[in-house]
């Protein structure tokens, strides 16, 4: 659930991100928005490597 939570508040901030930049006619709103989206994509790619991580550990206990 908390994957889910994680993923949602990402996928929406990635979502007002997307919409600032299509939206914006100021230079810097859209570079501030981007820098957002690079943000929420930088936190999901951490997210997905810690999920990893941790499921290799899992699985490897799991085994003894």
């Amino acid at each position: 659930m908390t994957k889910t939570l994680k993923l949602v508040s990402l996928s929406a901030a990635a979502l007002i991100g997307a919409t600032l930049i299509g939206g914006c006619t100021d230079q810097t709103a859209r570079d501030m928005a981007t820098q957002a989206l690079d943000a929420a994509k930088a936190a999901q790619s951490c997210c997905d490597a810690n999920t990893e991580r941790l499921d290799r550990m899992y699985q490897k206990i799991m085994r003894k």
